[in-house]
């Protein structure tokens, strides 16, 4: 029996816990929904609120859009009136227009004949001037040509200037004294002196029995013994075929300063070069009185 009130009482304290466990549930159940209730009504308000202002928009929409409508309306007659009379001034001005292109054409017409007839002057005219500007090619190539002839003429006018004066003062060198210098050279020349006294002394000889023999043909006339040249100091001399052989060897002479003036004449620059053989520049004066004694050509001697 104890048993069974204990497990009597234990069982009644369990209910009374569930029990109030499930108060405490529907409890909080309550509050929650009032809370959720709370809130809906609080958000049907905001609901409300935006709803009228937004109904209070649309009105204003509504109501300018009316206003709108009206003024369309106003603008549509306007428009309509518009229309017709652009559809009046259309058809005016297309009745103008047709007169106006009948014109225009008959103008265009007349501008395209001008237009083919000025076209067909200006052909000539680009002709003429392309013809002209052949010509005007020509001329100016042979005024060119002239131009560049003119300037080759001066410029072997001016060559054959400073030529002609080189020449002119060499010319004047040779005949003042470089002739005289060759002369004197063969003249002082040893074999020259040599050979002229050779040919003197036989010239002499044979002139000298020339005359004796002159005058015996003179004076054996006058006399009835006869003279001979057996006392001549030439007796049994040929001095003719010796003053001939000496004539011949002069002729042969060999003069070794000869060959000097010879190379010097056989080139261009034989002035410069005569002058440098006969006026050598003094050791004295250095290279610059070398320099100054060149020549009249500019060509130093080899």
């Amino acid at each position: 029996m104890v048993r069974a009130a204990r497990e009597g009482a234990e069982q009644l304290e369990r209910e009374k816990a569930a029990f109030e466990k499930l108060k405490q549930t529907e409890w909080w159940a309550a509050s929650a929904g009032l809370e959720q209730v709370r809130n809906l009504a609080k958000l049907l308000s905001n609901e409300r609120k935006l709803w009228k202002e937004s109904c209070a928009r649309e009105n204003e929409k509504l109501f300018r859009v009316r206003q709108e409508l009206n003024n369309l309306k106003v603008a549509n007659t306007a428009l309509v009136k518009e229309k017709a009379a652009a559809k009046a001034a259309v058809k005016e001005v297309e009745t103008r227009g047709a007169t106006a292109l009948k014109e225009g054409e008959a103008r265009a017409a007349k501008a395209l004949a001008d237009a083919d007839a000025d076209r067909t002057k200006l052909k000539k005219v680009v002709k003429e001037l392309q013809n002209r500007a052949t010509i005007l090619e020509e001329v100016t190539s042979r005024a060119t040509e002239a131009e560049a002839r003119a300037r080759q003429a001066e410029e072997s006018r001016d060559g054959l200037a400073t030529s002609l004066n080189q020449v002119t003062a060499d010319h004047l060198w040779m005949r003042e004294h470089g002739i005289g210098h060759i002369v004197q050279t063969i003249l002082d020349a040893p074999e020259n002196t040599s050979a002229v006294a050779e040919t003197n002394e036989r010239a002499r000889q044979a002139g000298f029995k020339a005359g004796y023999n002159k005058c015996l043909s003179d004076v054996n006339p006058f006399f009835a013994s006869k003279f001979t040249d057996e006392r001549s100091g030439f007796h049994g001399v040929d001095t003719e075929a010796a003053y001939a052989a000496t004539v011949d060897a002069y002729n042969k002479l060999s003069i070794p300063a000869l060959d000097d003036i010879e190379k010097c004449l056989e080139a261009e620059d034989y002035v410069d070069r005569l002058r440098m053989l006969f006026d050598p520049p003094e050791e004295d004066e250095g290279t610059g009185g070398a320099n100054d004694d060149a020549g009249t050509s500019g060509v130093k001697a080899d």
